[in-house]
């Protein structure tokens, strides 16, 4: 019998492959994508980034340079500050369809992700802009 041979698909593009792995590594922090998500309701400052969070300036200004270098974010000096906004809305857009199918499993099956059912965020919360919300629940530790 032959050896399967393998073939590299023409169809398969591993360049755009890397650089999607490249920025989901740069995504995948809780305070990255909670940034991610108060810039997918508009530019702010880093200011106002780094009090909405409860982070230092220093630790928010680290995080958006690498989502700079990674073109997730864009920076616009206005004035004395400088404004931050996402380069494309596809960023802000995936991280929530991940976030409501992880957050369907979650409910439907708890114990698979050690939860209980109250501590499940409804599907309200999760579609409920982070600037709505107190300023607590988008508290993470430094």
């Amino acid at each position: 019998m032959k050896a399967a041979t393998r073939r590299s698909s023409p169809a398969i593009d591993r360049e755009g492959f890397e650089l999607e792995a490249d920025s989901i590594r740069v995504m995948a922090n809780p305070k990255r994508l909670m940034i991610l998500t108060l810039l997918g309701e508009g530019p702010r400052t880093v200011t106002d980034i780094s009090e909405r969070l409860h982070l230092s300036i220093q630790n928010t200004s680290q995080h958006l340079r690498l989502m700079r270098d990674r073109s997730i974010v864009r920076a616009e000096r206005s004035g004395r500050e400088v404004v931050y906004s996402l380069t494309s809305p596809v960023f802000f857009e995936a991280c929530r369809l991940v976030r409501s199918a992880l957050l369907a499993e979650a409910r439907a099956r708890p114990a698979h992700f050690g939860w209980s059912g109250q501590s499940i965020p409804s599907q309200e919360a999760l579609e409920e802009p982070l600037s709505n919300r107190g300023r607590r629940s988008a508290s993470v530790p430094a």
